[in-house]
C-alpha cells in the first residue's frame, strides 16, 4: 500500500505537464499536433477518505445523441478503466483511481488515457472540437 498524498500527486503532475490551477484542482490541456492541434481538457481533483487518496480524473466529451449512446458505450468498453458519465446534457470520460493501490509514476498514463479518449469520443460522436 502507498502512502501518496494529494501534495504528491500535485507535483509529479506539475513536474510532468503544464498545469494550471482551478481552486484545488489541476487542468491540463494536451494538444494534439497529429490531428490538427486539436486540444483536450482534463481535469484532476481528489477527495480524502480516513485512510486513503482518490484522484478523479475527468474530460469532456461533449453532447451525444441518445440515439448513439450505445455506440459509445460499446466504444469505451473497449478502453481500459475508463467511464463514461453524464452530467447534465454533457457526457465525460472519467476514472477514479485509488493511491493506496496506483504506483504515483501510473498517473501520468491513466490522465493521457482520459484526455485521449474523451478527444476521440468528441470526434466521434459530437463531430467536433467541444473545448
Amino acid at each position: 500500500m502507498n502512502n501518496t498524498t494529494w501534495t504528491d500527486v500535485v507535483r509529479h503532475l506539475e513536474s510532468t505537464y503544464k498545469t494550471d490551477r482551478a481552486g484545488d484542482m489541476i487542468k491540463i490541456v494536451f494538444v494534439y499536433p497529429d490531428d490538427n492541434d486539436r486540444t483536450q481538457l482534463v481535469l484532476v481533483d481528489h477527495e480524502q477518505q480516513s485512510n486513503r487518496l482518490l484522484v478523479e480524473v475527468l474530460s469532456r466529451v461533449g453532447e451525444i445523441a441518445s440515439s448513439r449512446v450505445a455506440k459509445a458505450l460499446e466504444y469505451i468498453g473497449k478502453k481500459y478503466f475508463v467511464g463514461l458519465e453524464k452530467m447534465g446534457d454533457l457526457y465525460y470520460v472519467r476514472i477514479t483511481l485509488n493511491m493506496n493501490y496506483v504506483p504515483l509514476e501510473e498517473i501520468g498514463a491513466m490522465v493521457e488515457l482520459v484526455g485521449r479518449t474523451a478527444d476521440e469520443l468528441e470526434k466521434e460522436f459530437c463531430g467536433g472540437d467541444e473545448n
